[in-house]
């Protein structure tokens, strides 16, 4: 796409996207020229997800992450200010910081030795005085994100902010609170797993904002082996489904026990903390959370989250009893066919111990590097990525189709565009890749409000 070089010419970018259609042209998935416009217009204008606070819980401590393809340094400085910084010294632009976590007042570069704070200001440079005052340390501390900000302990940062990181989340947050606000702290537990994948970052990304049909294909050994139904345990009806967009690019699924068919809540949290979420959540957010069998999210472009819930296996002897487990993760662009994954286990602080040890069990079992649903996501991205290569192949429109009249859902509790599910429907993805193209085109990025997606 020559000529393509600047936001003057933004309104030159194709559409790839036909919203209307269902239609996404294959092009977006592995083209260089795309990928390149990705870093400059998407990931230098978006709010991006980039650590939790419980990762940095002390002044000094720091964890390594990426902006798109731009190396940062997320970091608490003695103050308690958190502080996300452009991994990379102003002097000959070497990597600063190689470890992934750690605790440090200051980091010092390995070439020439120029020595930054943790706060990102210059404080040492080795033969000053061969500069003959020409170098003005005040100006060559490290780059630093315009916008910094957390909800509900997820760190976000933006390098050129045009809205408050709230503005960006807009209804979504009513999601959010369900899973990261809804008892006095939820906590990562560990550093997270990391891999590389050989596929486009929006395969994963997109996936998470709602693609609830592929599980009966892809993950068809679960409903074989009985790990995996249509119907929760103890229920005699189908669960309850919902899509929802939530507005700029911000989707979510849930799936629930119908309501009044058993004696108690379904709740597959630890009744110790039950009363933190009355305290916390509406009565409306309870109710949902309450009989939760899945809900999976996005928030746009590139940080994902996962909670589901279910009952500890029969293996394990003793009684059975409702367990959940919740995920975050994001997923990061390596190049056109390629990305890092990084996905977290999150706890609720003041659960027993003994649930966070059978919460982490099945976690461990169904997702991260070695879980059994996420080998088969990963070969289909894997797949995917590599039958879209080709010339031919690229000139593909992808069908995204499914549900184009349905209506959304009066029953819905939240705020947002829901639609009922189910039937299924793709009404989740086209609406991711909706805002992909309005990004890219350079349409303004704070479009809080919903539109329906079909």
């Amino acid at each position: 796409m020559p000529g393509m070089n600047g936001h003057s010419e933004a309104a030159a970018f194709p559409q790839l996207v036909r919203t209307d259609e269902g239609l996404v042209s294959a092009r977006i998935f592995t083209e260089p020229e795309i990928y390149r416009l990705e870093q400059e217009r998407l990931f230098s204008t978006c709010w991006l997800f980039v650590a939790h606070e419980s990762e940095i819980p002390n002044p000094g401590d720091f964890v390594t992450r990426s902006m798109g393809e731009d190396p940062v340094i997320v970091s608490r400085d003695a103050q308690g200010k958190v502080h996300v910084l452009l991994n990379v010294c102003r002097h000959r632009g070497r990597r600063l910081c190689a470890e992934e976590a750690g605790s440090a007042s200051h980091f010092r570069c390995g070439y020439h030795g120029w020595t930054y704070s943790n706060a990102g200001q210059l404080t040492g440079v080795p033969f000053l005085d061969a500069y003959q005052g020409i170098l003005d340390r005040g100006q060559l501390g490290l780059c630093e994100a315009a916008g910094v900000e957390t909800f509900h302990g997820l760190i976000f940062a933006c390098w050129r902010p045009s809205q408050s990181l709230r503005e960006y989340l807009g209804q979504m947050t009513w999601a959010l609170d369900l899973f990261f606000g809804r008892t006095d702290a939820v906590e990562v537990v560990g550093p997270p797993q990391r891999w590389i994948i050989n596929a486009n970052w929006k395969f994963g990304t997109a996936n998470f904002s709602g693609d609830g049909t592929h599980i009966f294909t892809t993950h068809g050994f679960s409903t074989q082996l009985g790990l995996h139904s249509l119907q929760p345990r103890g229920s005699t009806g189908l669960p309850l489904g919902y899509a929802v967009t939530f507005g700029n690019g911000h989707c979510a699924s849930f799936s629930s026990q119908p309501s009044g068919e058993a004696e108690a809540p379904f709740c597959a949290l630890p009744r110790e903390v039950w009363p933190e979420l009355e305290r916390r959540l509406r009565p409306e957010q309870r109710q949902l959370l309450e009989r939760l069998v899945v809900a999976v999210g996005t928030v746009f472009p590139n940080f994902s989250f996962l909670e589901t819930a279910g009952h500890t296996p029969e293996e394990w002897g003793g009684p059975q009893r409702p367990m959940s487990f919740l995920t975050m993760r994001q997923w990061q662009p390596k190049g056109p066919t390629k990305m890092e994954a990084l996905t977290w286990l999150l706890m609720d602080r003041n659960a027993p111990d003994e649930w966070k040890a059978d919460s982490r069990q099945c976690y461990e079992r169904v997702f991260g590097v070695a879980g059994t649903f996420e080998q088969d996501d990963v070969e289909n991205w894997v797949q995917g990525t590599t039958g879209l290569t080709g010339p031919k192949a690229q000139q593909l429109w992808l069908q995204y189709r499914m549900g184009l009249d349905t209506q959304p859902a009066d029953s819905w509790p939240g705020p947002g565009v829901a639609y009922g599910r189910p039937p299924y429907l793709d009404a989740l993805e086209r609406r991711f890749y909706q805002r992909w193209q309005e990004v890219m085109v350079g349409a303004e990025t704070n479009a809080a409000s919903p539109q329906p997606a079909g």
